[in-house]
């Protein structure tokens, strides 16, 4: 039963669309059926509703609804007072109109009280009222006879009535002849009153009225501005004219309207229609009689390149016999001279080529249908965004669920759904089915539960009734009620008809078939009109717009670039250098260019679409993808490497890496797929990292925002729909396709079967087209609804990106950066701006147009927990109260959990970062504008690092950590530690060095019991002597900076958000106040910068000689550390910066002077040189606290064994992180250090005088620099040096101290000695000058040949390199985790 009613429901909303479509269809359509309770007119042109036939107005357009009337009406009849129409007097109030006008029904009031009047024909009584009020109420008119007998009656007795209305001057009150009546709401009276005509048919040139009176007063000519037409003297308005719509009764205002038409060439449906060319033929019907389809036998002419199918289509001449057919017909695979060459098998039967994805893919690929039998049945298993179908059959997406269309076998898709509500011009059944209202109390049970009689439907609507209702009155089981005609629906009065939005009910994007319109909807008074765009025409169908022109779509097929006509099926192939997969590309109209970049080639490569040239746009980068801005003439990429999105200008010569601008670089987490939509300055991206998101930002990276972060798996490919403001995106690990408005709401997710592998997608009109990189399809479905689902285009090779082209797409908006002269890239922003950038190395000037080299190299670094940002400092004068970040650099952390210090090196651009994520100090190059790692310096254990700070003459490295609460100096190759104050420290927070002046200053956090901490701002000398205290009265300060010239120290006292400082001698305490949020500052050529945070915005400010407090930007970007540096922040010298001040292991310098120290676990054997400490047994280290010693197999072994962890400070830097020569530490003309001997091991089980002789020689390598012997008199280490050497630990060379005789002697004698060798040389060499430079000259050419063969030979266990002819395969991305 339940099932019984939910079809009659579905009927009868399909039945009200097929209503509405009627009413929009064009006239003179083809012959139509008429729906329950309509008449078919005799011309077959329109069905009118049986109530309005005999009504005496013309409604068919023959007339042939008031043919075989009856002239006059029986005795036993009523005559109703418009019109001819006669009915049974029994019908005449009976609650139920059946006049059209009503006048059954009116005045039906029974005598009682109140009767003042009883008609003559005794039907009705009248109120006082109705009295004389210049309306006939009774229909032998008795209510107004005597009239002016009764205003002279009240005239006389001072009462004054008011002023009756013109009545025709013969009234007629004959029971056979209607008297005057009012006339319905659109309708207007006849002058004799007798009548009521639509107020569209006056002025038609039509009589209506019988006195004529519809065409008095009409205008002979229409004003510039209107249409007249052709049959009468109607007026209409020109834009009404060729809208599909007739206005016009003679519909004159439709007729030749394809002459209008740009590019028509074929008219059709009576000439009220004319196509373009790209209409005929394609395969969908245009014209109502067919006539664009016909005499289509005709094949289309192919050009010489290419093949013409049997079935009319054009495919490259390529594709001939390549053993796939691409003809629908497959001619292009008959009579092939020589069988196909497949890389996987063939058909057994057919000989088609026949990959494994295609085998039981449910589409048949061999002729034989070999490859879809026997399939084996795999268990259903539905999505999360779809719906199971009850016989388990079948999974479909949740939005086919109750949408009124059946889709699982069983039907159960359509079960227990919610009910639907009716139109509102129909009744709803308490068992859901919408009737008619003639249907409704008429004795006849129409509803299933019987919900349509009974109640109270003997209650007949009243005068008062019709009164209060603007359109119509009903009698229905629940009482009166007040009804509208279609088009219109109540108010919440309950009374009053107001126009229905057909435009507005609908979503414009929703599915097409609930849509009113396919694209532009126009509301009218009852009913609605579709328009189209330009560019469009409007089908037969009065709905649906057609583009004209064919779309193209483009795609890459592994390295092919494809074009298909998706109307004609022609199939062209573009010319491509590419040797391995193309993965992104997209088209310039205006240059008619593809641009796309393959995984071959470092480059972004173009071909024409005319197939004649090719060429490069850019080389020396990396595009991940690719988007062409045509609009604003440029083309953007993503640099997945780099995450980073970049754009360079659409010219014609080949740009360089330098050439390109940076858009975004900060927070970018594995970009993969970019789009751009010109016309609102936006671009969309995908992220893939570890959130997988959905961005949005402008062109110019301004405006940054998450779009969408909920509902994604792995989202790959995205696109935009102009026409419907949507962001599609296709998502792999989901097997699905989303979708949401540009802000990110409304996310609707598609899952079907089909798919299952989307790569890449692409939204043109109603249609969703997208890439099947593994089973290798390109298909195409309903962009709302995913229904209709088709393959387009099925090869072996893998199809990634996807493309349509056609010129609408790319027109109809002016160029901003046409006004903006920037002297090198303009791109656009949003709200239709153009914004200058500049490529890197080079600053906006603060003109905002030009780009210029920089003039102060000093800049900032800024730390994110996974980016470190370079601005420069001259960047400010540029602009200011930025919302986004200003001219920068982002270089990405690779490897790195969460960066929370730093710390850099001008001279070997050398960056130090802490990370909290893997408790290490980490060593970074900066080269060619990149960071690149050199490992680390500390690898801690259970602890992290609180300070740190880089002494930029010495490397030397300061820092303390939880574990390690003291303050610690290590080596720049992290071989020697040294503890430098460890007495009343609780937690150092912040440290800050100065070596020109010696000095290290860092914030000591102690607790103080129950008063809390206590912070205390200590400076010292750089080995830690002289410690005092310089300011103890802080609650939390960090951010510590010294002044350029080190005499005044600087810090941010984040609880009160004050900047303070004060000099090093204790004076000259300064306070600045900067507002909520304080975070760090830092100090850079008389400029004070700093940083805050509020709200999860990062806001720089700063402070110089013109602006006292100035903010320079905001970002949303959480920025955790801020430094400056400069040449002039890093000048100076001191006693370590010269061959690390002839100190063994450290050098810690003081003021004028430098102190050398040992690693912890050695001693100074001298003032410069260190031996091993002997406080620990044979084997054993000592712990960095001094305290305890370990065995030496126990450290770095990633167990803690001593109390401080410090066994676990560990080193792993890159060999040669160094430049080879370093002015500061190796002075020009000095000898590179020898390297560091490895200490040998003791084996297991050695005897003492293997031990021993071990020791002693370790001692002699590390001691004694390898030139002498350790000795051991009176407790101390020393050294005897061998012949030649001497110094403290044997480190200087003999001859440096020979006198100055002795050295000129040996001078002269090695001088004699070389020139008896010249000559004995010279003698010898024209001896053998006949025969030896020739064999010299042969070495000479073939040595690195020679060494080449010989690696040659060297066996290998790496597989061979790839045949570069051979397109490689790709993998999906969840593949290869």
């Amino acid at each position: 039963m339940t099932m019984a009613l939910g079809l009659c429901l579905r009927f009868c909303i399909l039945l009200w669309h097929f209503v509405l479509l009627l009413r929009v269809a064009l006239p003179g359509s083809a012959p139509l059926k008429c729906g329950l309770g309509s008449k078919l007119c005799d011309d077959g042109s329109e069905c009118i509703r049986f109530s309005h036939v005999c009504d005496g107005e013309a409604d068919c357009g023959d007339s042939s609804d008031e043919k075989d009337c009856d002239v006059g009406c029986g005795k036993d009849q009523f005559q109703c007072a418009h019109g001819k129409k006669c009915i049974d007097l029994g019908q005449v109030c009976d609650g139920q109109p059946h006049c059209q006008d009503y006048s059954d029904e009116q005045q039906c009031s029974e005598a009682g009280k109140g009767c003042a009047h009883q008609c003559k024909d005794k039907s009705r009584c009248l109120p006082k009222t109705f009295l004389c009020d210049g309306e006939s109420d009774c229909v032998d008119g008795s209510d107004e006879d005597n009239c002016v007998d009764m205003e002279a009656k009240q005239q006389e007795n001072g009462a004054s009535l008011p002023p009756l209305p013109s009545a025709p001057e013969n009234p007629v009150h004959s029971p056979s002849l209607p008297a005057p009546i009012k006339c319905s709401l659109g309708a207007k009276p006849c002058h004799d009153g007798t009548d009521c005509v639509l107020y569209s048919h006056i002025c038609d040139g039509e009589l209506d009225c019988k006195d004529g009176s519809d065409e008095d007063e009409c205008s002979t000519t229409c004003q510039t501005t209107q249409f007249q037409c052709a049959h009468g003297k109607k007026c209409i308005e020109k834009e009404q004219v060729c809208d599909g719509v007739s206005q016009c009764q003679d519909r004159s205002d439709e007729l030749e309207c394809g002459k209008r038409s740009e590019g028509c060439v074929h008219q059709c449906d009576d000439q009220s229609r004319c196509l373009p060319k790209s209409f005929l033929c394609d395969g969908e019907r245009d014209c109502l009689d067919g006539g664009d389809e016909a005499n289509c036998e005709d094949k289309q002419e192919c050009s010489i390149s290419e093949f013409s199918c049997a079935s009319g289509q054009c495919v490259a001449e390529s594709m001939r016999c390549d053993g796939h057919p691409d003809c629908w017909d497959h001619s292009d695979e008959k009579s092939c001279t020589r069988p196909s060459v497949c890389a996987t098998k063939h058909c057994p039967l057919s000989m088609e080529c026949l990959i494994p994805e295609w085998v039981c893919d449910g589409d048949k690929d061999c002729r034989d249908g070999t490859d879809e039998k026997d399939c084996p049945v795999s268990p259903l298993k539905c999505g999360e965004f779809q719906w199971t179908c009850s016989s388990r059959t079948r999974c479909i997406p949740k939005s086919w669920h109750c949408d009124g269309r059946k889709d699982c076998d069983d039907g159960s898709d359509e079960m227990e759904c919610d009910a639907a509500t009716c139109p509102p011009n129909l009744f709803q059944c308490g068992s859901q089915e919408c009737l008619a209202l003639e249907q409704v109390c008429n004795g006849m049970t129409n509803c299933a539960d019987g919900s349509d009689e009974g109640g109270a439907c003997l209650s007949r609507c009243t005068e008062q009734d019709f009164a209060r209702c603007s359109h119509m009155c009903h009698s229905t089981p629940q009482g009166t009620r007040c009804h509208c005609t279609p088009g219109f629906m109540l108010a919440e009065d309950g009374d009053t008809c107001v126009d229905i939005d057909e435009c507005a009910a609908v979503n414009e994007c929703a599915d097409s078939l609930l849509r009113m319109c396919s694209h532009l909807c126009v509301n009218t008074p009852g009913s609605f009109q579709c328009q189209c765009p330009p560019g469009y025409v409007l089908q037969a169908d009065g709905r649906h717009c057609k583009i004209t022109g064919e779309p193209l779509m483009l795609s890459s097929v592994q390295t092919d670039l494809i074009l298909f006509g998706l109307r004609s099926g022609s199939l062209d192939v573009l010319p491509s250098t590419a040797k391995k997969a193309i993965l992104s590309l997209d088209y310039d109209w205006r240059e008619q260019k593809v641009f796309w970049a393959s995984l071959d080639s470092e480059s972004i490569r173009w071909s024409s679409l005319d197939q004649k040239t090719k060429g490069t746009l850019i080389k020396g980068v990396r595009a991940d993808s690719v988007a062409v801005d045509w609009l604003g003439r440029n083309l953007y990429w993503i640099d997945g490497v780099k995450s980073e999105i970049v754009a360079v200008r659409l010219n014609t010569a080949t740009a360089k890496a330098p050439d390109y601008s940076v858009i975004l670089d900060e927070d970018m987490d594995q970009p993969r797929s970019l789009t751009l939509l010109p016309q609102k300055g936006l671009m969309f991206w995908t992220e893939i990292g570890n959130v997988a998101k959905i961005e949005r930002a402008g062109m110019d990276g301004s405006a940054r925002r998450e779009l969408v972060n909920t509902s994604l798996g792995w989202p790959g490919g995205i696109a935009v729909d102009t026409m419907c403001n949507r962001v599609y995106w296709t998502d792999e690990r989901l097997k699905a396709i989303g979708s949401a408005n540009l802000d990110g709401e409304d996310i609707q997710i598609l899952q079907m079967k089909e798919t299952t592998n989307p790569f890449s997608l692409a939204v043109f009109n109603d249609l969703l087209y997208w890439s099947d990189a593994k089973r290798r399809v390109l298909q195409v479905a309903q962009k709302g609804t995913g229904r209709n689902y088709q393959i387009l285009l099925k090869r072996p090779k893998q199809p990634f990106d996807v493309k349509i082209i056609h010129s609408l797409l790319q027109m109809g908006a002016e160029n901003p950066c046409e006004k903006t002269h920037c002297s090198h890239l303009c791109v656009l922003a949003p709200g239709f701006k153009a914004v200058c950038k500049c490529p890197s190395g080079l600053l906006l000037e603060e003109d905002g147009f030009t780009c210029s080299k920089l003039k102060n190299s000093a800049f900032l670094l800024m730390l994110s927990p996974s980016t470190v940002t370079r601005i420069y400092l001259q960047a400010r004068h540029a602009a200011v109260e930025l919302k986004q970040w200003p001219e920068h650099q982002a270089l990405p952390l690779y490897n790195v959990n969460e960066a929370t210090m730093l710390d850099y090196s001008l001279r070997e651009q050398a960056l130090l970062l802490t990370d909290t994520g893997t408790t290490s100090l980490g060593l970074f190059k900066l080269q060619d504008g990149n960071l690149s790692p050199r490992g680390q310096l500390l690898k801690l254990l259970g602890g992290t690092i609180t300070a740190m700070a880089l002494d930029w003459l010495t490397l030397n490295v300061y820092w303390s950590s939880t574990k390690q609460p003291r303050l610690q100096v290590t080596s720049f190759d992290g071989a020697h530690t040294a503890v430098l104050v460890k007495e009343a420290v609780g937690t150092l927070e912040s440290l800050a060095v100065h070596p020109p002046s010696s000095k290290v200053c860092f914030v000591n956090l102690v607790q103080q019991g129950n008063a809390g901490p206590r912070a205390a701002v200590e400076c010292a000398n750089m080995d830690g002597s002289k410690r005092g205290a310089l300011w103890q009265d802080g609650v939390r300060p960090t951010s510590l900076l010294f002044a350029n010239d080190g005499g005044e120290i600087f810090w941010a006292e984040t609880s009160s958000s004050t900047i303070c400082s004060i000099r090093l001698d204790g004076s000259g305490y300064k306070e600045f106040k900067v507002g909520s949020g304080l975070a760090a500052i830092a100090f850079s050529d008389d400029v004070l910068l700093w940083m805050t945070n509020n709200n999860d915005k990062t806001k720089l400010w700063y402070r110089d000689g013109q602006q006292e407090k100035q903010m320079w930007f905001e970002v949303s970007t959480a920025v955790v550390g801020l430094k400056a540096y400069s040449k002039s922040g890093q000048t100076g010298t001191n006693r370590c910066a010269v061959n690390n001040g002839n100190c063994q292991h450290l050098c810690l310098a003081v003021p004028w002077s430098r102190t050398c120290r040992c690693g912890h676990d050695h001693v100074a054997l001298n003032t410069t040189h260190c031996a091993p400490a002997r406080g620990c047994p044979a084997g054993s280290r000592l712990c960095l606290d001094g305290l305890l010693c370990r065995p030496g197999d126990k450290f770095c072994n990633g167990h803690a064994d001593c109390p401080d962890h410090s066994d676990e400070n560990c080193v792993h830097l890159k060999a040669g992180w160094r430049d080879k020569a370093s002015p500061a530490t190796k002075p020009p003309g000095s000898p590179p250090p020898a390297p560091r001997p490895e200490a040998p091991t003791i084996a297991a089980g050695a005897d003492d005088d293997q031990r021993r002789s071990l020791e002693a020689r370790t001692c002699r390598d590390t001691v004694c620099s390898g030139n002498g012997d350790c000795v051991d008199p009176s407790g101390r280490t020393g050294c005897t040096c061998a012949l030649g050497y001497s110094g403290p630990a044997c480190e200087d060379h003999v001859l440096k101290s020979l006198s100055g005789p002795v050295v000129y002697g040996v001078a002269g004698l090695v001088v004699g000695l070389l020139m008896l060798t010249a000559v004995l040389g010279i003698v010898i060499k024209r001896r053998r000058s006949g025969n030896a430079s020739q064999a010299s000259h042969v070495m000479k050419e073939t040595g690195m040949t020679v060494l080449e063969k010989e690696a040659e030979r060297v066996p290998t266990t790496q597989p061979p390199p790839p045949d570069t002819t051979v397109a490689e395969e790709v993998g999906s991305p969840l593949d290869q985790c």
